[in-house]
């Protein structure tokens, strides 16, 4: 088990675990040396460095401003990674039976990234320096983030049996959306 994982279990919703490919890929990013441990978090990257060229994977991640504990969506939601530089969020949304992986923008922008753990470290590896609702069904434009995670998509390639592609398309209709709607409509009314 990832230390990643051993400090993010504790917050977990009761009777979810950590999918075993993102156990299996922080692992990986822990072997290579690619943390950083501070006082104010542990951290982990798909690529070498301490330059901000992608995601980058915590325990200490909240959905303040977005969902409150006791707020209806609230245990349906894991926040594991910064997304982009200001500030958006990456999670696990417990979607009833299916794990799906979303982003809670700083603007008031809700997407969804990917529906299952394979293809959110699919996304993950192709590249992007942020993974913001404007840069998915486009080619990464930072050379330097596609580069950095190069040793990440080989590893993904090999490790999980799949094909990363040179871009990430957003989803269309999107469900989280629509879900996260529902859900700040519930708490109002």
């Amino acid at each position: 088990m990832s230390r990643l994982t051993e400090l993010l279990t504790p917050r977990l919703p009761e009777g979810f675990a950590v999918p075993e490919p993102l156990d299996r890929a922080w692992s990986w990013m822990e072997q290579q040396g690619w943390v950083a441990d501070r006082p104010n978090g542990y951290f982990v990257t798909p690529y070498a460095g301490t330059r901000q060229l992608g995601a980058v994977f915590s325990a200490q991640e909240s959905l303040d401003g977005w969902f409150e504990p006791g707020d209806p969506g609230f245990d349906q939601l894991v926040p594991i990674a910064q997304i982009s530089g200001d500030g958006g969020t990456g999670a696990v949304w417990i979607d009833g039976d299916q794990v799906r992986f979303v982003a809670l923008g700083s603007d008031g922008d809700t997407y969804l990234l990917a529906d299952s753990p394979v293809d959110f470290l699919r996304l993950i590896a192709v590249g992007y320096h942020e993974i913001s609702s404007w840069d998915l069904g486009e080619e990464p434009e930072d050379e330097d983030a596609v580069e950095a995670h190069a040793a990440f998509r080989a590893w993904v390639e090999a490790e999980l049996d799949t094909d990363v592609p040179s871009l990430w398309p957003a989803a269309d209709p999107d469900p989280f959306e629509e879900w996260v709607g529902r859900m700040q409509a519930e708490r109002q009314g």
